[in-house]
């Protein structure tokens, strides 16, 4: 037995996953905002470093807060979120996310429930899988952040007509992959690296998730929980944080560009602050390990404090203008189609 590794294997196991339902845990729902930024995978002391370095979307250090995610992953943390227990206030509230969990079943995990995943339309008074129409595959595969922003903006502005009192905008960094790093990352089968595929010729495709057969997609989630539970080097390919246990990367190198990619999307929540009236609260659904009692990245079902307490940072946003962008298609659409039309079109997105 490899004493090395047990508490990691404690930690992410089944008594892992029981522990984690003990821990203390706040729903965002329970804090006050009017537009919450989910700023995926984002450790409390990443924020804390940004923040003591000026970064103008933050406050001083000593004034980002946090508080115990529901979740150690991201369709763990959107299945306890989008529970059916909030159904009410998700009615009235707007979620544009660029993760491609809103789309995934995920009833292969042991923490995530049959009744949440995948997430609709009618859950939401506006629901947005900005992921869809602007994930990009150019130096990385990943959605950046102002189209999201973008949505945001629009929403906001246009709430009173789309019935809307909040808004979630689930931004993917500074979750990998790294924009400064592109050449870290390489396609995987692996849903949690973003719908690529690499076959064995090398060859990188795009995977549209959407298209495929329930069959289909049931083979791939086993492909990659297979990959998550083994033991041998295939399972830090496209993970950052295992490659660095693997002391394949070091540490300055990876926590260099992970500040990246957080600087990245606060650059954008800026813009975000400078174009919405309201109370704006950044957070994240998980934080990542780096070793803390044996658990690296971010494993589903983890009671550890480095992926459980996250940050909450308020900000007071005022309208300046600066910007104006227009209500996505998908939007305007479905806000402009008659009811068959809504039930075809979102059919043909894979809503349905």
């Amino acid at each position: 037995m490899d004493f090395a590794t047990l508490p990691g294997k404690i930690a992410t196991g089944r008594l892992g996953v029981a522990l984690s339902r003990f821990l203390p845990a706040t729903p965002i729902w329970e804090r006050e905002w009017d537009v919450c930024c989910i700023l995926d995978g984002c450790r409390l002391d990443l924020m804390r470093e940004v923040a003591a370095a000026g970064h103008h979307a933050l406050p001083d250090p000593d004034r980002v807060g946090s508080l115990w995610s529901v979740g150690s992953q991201s369709a763990e943390w959107m299945d306890r979120t989008f529970s059916p227990a909030y159904n009410e206030v998700m009615s009235r509230t707007a979620y544009v996310t660029g993760n491609p969990f809103s789309s995934q079943p995920c009833d292969h995990l042991l923490v995530t429930s049959d009744d949440v995943l995948p997430l609709t339309s009618d859950d939401f008074a506006v629901f947005h899988e900005a992921w869809r129409d602007d994930w990009v595959d150019d130096d990385i595969s990943t959605i950046p952040p102002e189209s999201l922003t973008d949505a945001a903006i629009a929403i906001w502005r246009e709430r009173e007509r789309l019935d809307v009192d909040r808004i979630i905008v689930h931004y993917m960094q500074p979750h990998a992959p790294f924009r400064s790093r592109a050449e870290w990352f390489f396609g995987s089968a692996d849903i949690e690296h973003w719908g690529q595929f690499t076959d064995d010729d090398g060859h990188q495709d795009d995977l549209d998730l959407a298209d495929l057969s329930p069959e289909e997609r049931e083979a791939l989630e086993a492909i990659a929980e297979a990959e998550a539970e083994a033991d041998d080097d295939g399972d830090s390919m496209n993970d950052p944080w295992l490659r660095l246990r693997d002391g394949d990367l070091s540490f300055d190198a990876v926590w260099g560009a992970y500040r990246d990619n957080l600087e990245w999307v606060l650059d954008d929540v800026s813009r975000l602050l400078a174009n919405c009236d309201g109370t704006v609260a950044m957070t994240s659904d998980h934080g990542n390990g780096l070793g803390e009692f044996g658990v690296w990245s971010h494993p589903p079902g983890t009671p550890v404090p480095a992926l459980r307490r996250v940050p909450w940072v308020v900000r007071q946003g005022r309208n300046r203008d600066t910007y104006d962008p227009a209500l996505p298609d998908a939007i305007r659409d479905e806000r402009t189609t008659t009811n068959d039309d809504v039930g075809s079109r979102l059919e043909a997105l894979g809503y349905r």
